[in-house]
């Protein structure tokens, strides 16, 4: 069951114990520890519960209760007071008859929503969503046809977070909802003037702006609409930084909603895989050093290295610095509109001509990976552009697919003794035919020796640009889940973190810690972040912060020491 449960609260032993169990029963936490953190929550959050942990139930928590209501009625909001804190203190003498103590597992099971509440898709056939996610990926993909920048950009990120969610195990409910919301979180830009879109230059504070209106554009255009899924907090808070510091509402952390973390990341890399008005395109690799470098600041380090594992796991053109290029030489406007829409939403780039004489030019100028070209193209007898090419020896080993109206038997003989590397019909299903092209660009790569390169483990960096305090500070306000390596020269360090609490340090021999107080002098050095680690012990209880406090004051009295002498 995929919801989210808001937790306020102050007390850490509690909040850990309630967090812990309704992540076991699937549910996304996020912590608020007062009225004003929980209120903005409740406004930017689709929340399904909200739990509020307080010893001291007064009359400010029952107006707090009272909001949180307001804010999402028909949501469980419960005010909850954990034993441990106040058994030993006068506080306990409040409670009587009307109040009753529950074990932390039955009050994460009374939170989640059922199965068959509105919530998730229970009631939307897999057919009808798998065909609404159809429709929608053809109209978005009709809008960004004839754009030199965007043509099949939706899809391509679409189809990529789908990939990044299923990586990380989210269910078919959350990975719907991330896709749906992933096609139509753009759609406030249609308020954006056009100019501002094309900006070749660094945006004015004024474009900026209103470039940065789009999401809550977005939003206005859909809030009407009563999705089965939880869509409209993901588009409003796909541009939020990991470090709290995006818009629209500065949400940092857990606080940003799972789907918008993952398209942050994507949307970037992509973004940065295609040209636009101001750059050229990034290499793949470049583009995946770049988020690697912005990992913990800028996007959640978990997704960035999903991201990075399904690039070097699917990804068949990763290591080419742009995108293939395909010449599509078709006369027939509607047929060659859409057989391009579907090859920009493959990822590769489309030029297009209608004549036999046209066609060569861009042969010779556009350098294509790949030929795509009518059997009848104007500007000679049938399969004469095929002739043609290869008839130029600096053009033999292009890949030619010949495309047909109908079944020609003799012509398809002749095309092939010609070298045409395939025979398509034009009535064929489009994706089929953009497939074939994949297959003649994957052979074509195998032949060049073009292989995968090793899929890295973790997100790797250096200590003076991502220091150890900043990597804890990361993975506890992301309640991560990590194993974190440190080299530096011939020494090896390992730190494990469970939901966020560092639970195991070592260095050598030395463990617990001892092992990170070595390790917080640490100023240089390499480091590799892998999460979803599992940790072998548990040698540490105290919190990170508090240790990172302490470490810091050790060194503080060396060097005092060290001045004296």
């Amino acid at each position: 069951m995929h919801c989210n449960v808001l937790l306020v609260s102050s007390f850490a032993p509690g909040r850990e114990e309630l967090a812990a169990a309704l992540r076991r029963r699937g549910c996304n936490v996020l912590f608020a520890t007062g009225e004003a953190e929980a209120i903005r929550l409740g406004r930017s959050v689709s929340l399904d519960g909200v739990l509020i942990e307080s010893s001291n139930p007064d009359a400010s928590v029952k107006r707090l209760r009272e909001k949180l209501l307001r804010q999402r009625p028909g949501r469980p909001v419960l005010v909850v007071t954990s034993f441990a804190a106040v058994r030993q203190s006068l506080e306990l003498l409040q409670f009587g008859q009307g109040d009753y103590l529950i074990q932390a597992e039955q009050l994460a099971e009374a939170m989640v929503p059922r199965t068959e509440a509105p919530a998730g898709t229970a009631g939307a056939p897999e057919r009808a969503v798998r065909a609404l996610v159809q429709v929608l990926d053809l109209l978005v993909g009709l809008l960004e046809v004839d754009d030199r920048f965007f043509g099949g950009f939706s899809h391509q990120v679409t189809r990529l977070t789908r990939a990044v969610a299923e990586e990380m195990g989210l269910d078919d409910a959350a990975v719907q909802e991330i896709t749906i919301a992933t096609l139509l979180r753009d759609l406030g830009k249609a308020g954006v003037d056009h100019a501002v879109l094309l900006e070749p230059s660094a945006f004015t504070a004024e474009q900026a702006e209103q470039m940065q209106k789009h999401v809550e554009g977005s939003v206005r255009l859909l809030e009407h609409i009563d999705f089965p899924w939880k869509v409209l907090p993901i588009i409003r808070h796909h541009h939020e930084r990991y470090d709290g510091r995006g818009y629209p509402d500065g949400l940092k952390g857990r606080e940003i909603p799972l789907g918008a973390r993952i398209i942050s990341v994507v949307e970037a890399y992509m973004a940065m895989l295609s040209d636009r008005p101001h750059r050229a395109a990034f290499a793949p690799q470049h583009a995946l050093a770049e988020l690697e470098r912005h990992a913990g600041t800028q996007f959640d380090p978990e997704v960035v290295e999903v991201l990075i594992r399904v690039v070097h796991k699917f990804h068949r053109h990763s290591r080419s610095a742009q995108k293939p290029r395909v010449l599509l030489a078709e006369p027939q406007g509607e047929f060659r509109r859409l057989l391009k829409m579907r090859l920009l939403n493959e990822g590769f780039e489309v030029v297009t001509a209608t004549t036999v004489e046209e066609a060569l030019a861009l042969v010779r100028d556009a350098e294509p990976e790949c030929l795509l070209a009518d059997a009848e193209l104007p500007g000679g007898g049938p399969l004469e552009l095929l002739r043609r090419v290869r008839d130029e020896r600096a053009w033999a080993a292009l890949p030619v697919l010949v495309l047909s109206e109908a079944e020609d038997r003799l012509l398809k003989l002749r095309a092939l003794r010609l070298g045409a590397d395939d025979w398509l019909l034009k009535t064929e299903d489009l994706e089929e035919l953009v497939a074939r092209v994949e297959n003649i660009l994957a052979r074509e790569a195998v032949r060049r020796g073009e292989g995968e390169p090793p899929a890295p483990r973790g997100i790797t960096g250096d200590l003076e640009n991502l220091p150890l305090p900043d990597i804890v500070q990361v993975l506890t306000i992301g309640m991560k889940t990590a194993r974190v390596t440190l080299v530096r020269g011939e020494a090896r360090a390992r730190l494990w973190f469970q939901q966020g609490r560092l639970v195991h340090a070592e260095l050598g021999a030395v463990r617990g810690e001892q092992a990170f107080y070595a390790v917080a002098r640490w100023q240089r050095g390499r480091f590799a972040i892998e999460h979803n680690v599992d940790c072998p012990e548990v040698t540490i209880e105290q919190d990170a912060m508090y240790l990172l406090m302490e470490a810091l004051r050790r060194m503080d009295e060396e060097s005092a020491g060290a001045a004296a002498s």
